[in-house]
């Protein structure tokens, strides 16, 4: 049987990066000894209380009914608030539209922008699951990559110089996954000219923004000029412990929210309303829980930092704050699918291969900070063992 050309579009390395994750976890599940380090979700921590005790509220007393499909009201006006917090754009609840997480809210923002003799600029490394999402409805992707030894730096001049008449829009995700790069007012100004000058959209990924310290959190939406081109995409799983909620949500001009709208209605339908009353309860909350996750990610950090930055052939990327961090693994002579790979199979830790990143990275794994430091001392321990047995057996 015939399949469309979607399927083309939407498989390839960016899907492949995860099948390493995914048979880790059946094993996990079947009672191996799996570390598990390839996923941003702390495996150790549960969403706070108080969220749950309102979801389990909303259901005992009936709010498991149909609803706005754009989101409940309440829910839409705790985004447009903690927007304007974060970023100075004077938004409200008729620039939101709530989806079943970033990634959900992404692909409906890149189905009513993009297709078939569109460009869309990403900067590398990217999330593996961009490119199937920017280009699932025909475009075409102009990968500009940023270098390791420049410290994954974003260079807005060789974005702008890449924008054709083609161009459409702009994906930046900062604080970026997987290095955790953050990108600064000065970089991002030039950038929202350009797009203004040149009618060309800005999508923001923002879902890693509140675990940063408040002084760090730059965004492209607060600068003069971004109403008109800027959208925002981002979620409470980071910053509430929230990652199997899904809510999600896209901040961005009112046409857009309109087109959002209709897209919703054929695709999502609303999100459950015990779901969107734990939500603005979690927004009540504030900063508590980004702030303790931070924290604890940085101590993470240290002990990673501390096993592995003297390991010979082996250089770490590391950024506070971040939820990750990045290896490059040319010096030990394999590939990172296969490094990956050997790492689960003979010493049953599991790290992401970055080759769905970029081509920039097709020599770098990540490593998720989420287990607990007694897990991430044990997981270093049989890496570097695995590092020092390769160079071995290539020696």
């Amino acid at each position: 049987m015939k399949f469309s050309s979607l399927t083309r579009r939407i498989s390839g390395e960016s899907v492949e990066a995860w099948s390493v994750h995914y048979e880790a976890l059946d094993r996990l599940n079947a009672g191996e000894d799996i570390i598990l380090l390839s996923v941003g979700q702390e495996s150790d921590e549960h969403t706070p209380g108080s969220i749950v005790e309102e979801a389990v509220a909303g259901l005992r007393n009936g709010r498991h009914h149909y609803t706005p499909v754009e989101g409940i009201m309440p829910l839409r006006q705790a985004i447009a608030r903690r927007h304007r917090e974060l970023t100075g754009q004077q938004a409200d609840a008729r620039n939101c539209a709530v989806f079943a997480g970033a990634q959900n809210a992404l692909f409906a923002v890149s189905q009513c922008l993009l297709e078939h003799g569109d460009e869309v600029i990403l900067i590398e490394p990217y999330y593996t699951t961009y490119p199937a999402t920017v280009s699932c409805g025909g475009a075409s992707i102009v990968a500009i990559p940023t270098r390791s030894d420049n410290g994954f730096r974003l260079v807005p001049e060789e974005i702008i110089a890449a924008m054709t008449p083609r161009t459409r829009a702009v994906l930046i995700n900062s604080p970026n996954n997987p290095v955790g790069t953050v990108y600064t007012p000065e970089q991002l100004e030039p950038l929202v000219n350009a797009c203004v000058e040149r009618n060309v959209w800005l999508v923001h990924d923002a879902v890693y923004q509140e675990l940063l310290p408040p002084g760090d959190r730059a965004s492209p939406a607060g600068l003069r000029g971004a109403d008109k081109v800027c959208i925002t995409v981002s979620s409470l799983s980071k910053s509430h412990r929230m990652t199997g909620w899904r809510v999600g949500w896209v901040v961005g001009p009112d046409e857009l929210i309109a087109n959002l709208y209709n897209l919703s209605m054929c695709m999502i339908y609303g999100l459950p309303a015990f779901i969107m009353d734990a939500a603005v309860t979690a927004f009540g909350t504030g900063n508590a829980t980004a702030d303790t996750v931070r924290d604890t990610m940085n101590r993470r950090r240290a002990v990673v930092e501390n096993c592995l930055t003297d390991v010979p052939r082996l250089r770490v990327f590391s950024t506070p704050g971040s939820m990750y961090l990045l290896l490059d693994i040319g010096g030990i002579g394999v590939g990172s699918q296969r490094f990956a790979r050997i790492m689960l199979d003979r010493y049953r830790v599991s790290l992401l291969p970055c080759d769905g990143f970029g081509s920039t990275c097709r020599n770098f794994v990540r490593i998720s900070l989420c287990a607990p430091a007694v897990r991430l001392r044990q997981a270093c321990d049989r890496l570097v063992r695995c590092c020092a047995d390769l160079v071995s057996d290539t020696a």
